[in-house]
């Protein structure tokens, strides 16, 4: 299917959309021809730091009208895949932020807290240790973490991306936790969100459009790019952000379009629809 004729957008945010808090050059017109087309818009993030509301803050702080429809979350497959995958009375340490335990224990999921002082044992605290994008990080949470991994607890992370753009370059995000915790413990997680197909599968069943019909757009070869591959799905590669052209060789991953940016997708549809 032609580019012209997808109606799904999966779309990542920032370093595909905007920067911090730049917002790039053909942001708005790409959402105003995908509306007009009659498509639809939907932004995924692996950013399990904060809820909905504040990306919905964030983006009309840009000009962008959305609601909680309009995206699909690192969250939301974890919360899914959680619910499948263990019982009802299953406990999980979260290293993460207070605003995904809150979103975690509005699904119903049983948190544990760990309030000992620094040093002391928490004993058979949980069963599940989930790590998150925590910028709320402490070092008793990566102790109370390596003490758990150490006991068999099963070990599961919301997503991998290493770093995290910032408009003065990169922060470490979940995936430099998780190779803290492996060089502590040797255990490695069970990763979700990107580049795990969930959160494309979701944004499908929401808005029932099929695979032919969506396409993936993002800066990252190892979680956006490959989400959609892994999904059967169109992908856009964009290097407004992370990404440079040689990780597809060095990820072996091949994204179905290269452009600078979004106003070069925008650029690309409306030549295809003149056609």
């Amino acid at each position: 299917m032609a580019l012209k004729d997808k109606k799904l957008f999966l779309l990542d945010m920032d370093g595909t959309l905007y920067l911090s808090d730049r917002l790039f050059d053909g942001t708005l017109d790409f959402l105003d021809h995908v509306k007009k087309t009659g498509g639809r818009a939907v932004f995924m993030t692996n950013n399990s730091s904060r809820g909905l509301d504040a990306y919905i803050r964030r983006m009309a702080e840009f000009g962008i009208a959305c609601g909680p429809e309009d995206f699909v979350t690192s969250t939301d497959a974890t919360i899914r895949y959680l619910k499948d995958a263990y019982g009802p009375k299953t406990r999980y340490f979260v290293c993460g932020t207070e605003s995904l335990k809150q979103q975690l224990r509005a699904a119903g999921l049983i948190l544990a807290e760990e309030n000992g002082a620094p040093e002391t044992d928490p004993g058979d605290l949980a069963d599940v240790v989930l790590l998150g994008y925590d910028k709320e990080l402490t070092y008793r949470k990566l102790e109370v973490c390596c003490i758990l991994l150490s006991r068999g607890a099963d070990y599961i992370a919301t997503h991998p991306d290493l770093v995290c753009p910032t408009w003065y370059g990169s922060a470490p995000d979940c995936g430099s936790i998780i190779a803290l915790l492996k060089t502590a413990t040797g255990r490695e997680p069970l990763v979700l969100g990107k580049p795990q197909p969930a959160m494309v599968q979701l944004a499908m069943e929401k808005t029932g459009f099929s695979p032919d019909q969506t396409v993936v757009i993002g800066d990252r070869i190892y979680t956006d790019i490959a989400c959609g591959v892994n999904a059967g799905v169109d992908t856009i590669f964009v290097l407004s952000g992370e990404g440079v052209p040689s990780d597809i060789e060095k990820y072996d991953i091949h994204p179905t379009y290269v452009y600078n940016g979004i106003r070069d997708v925008l650029n690309a549809l409306e030549k295809e629809s003149d056609v």
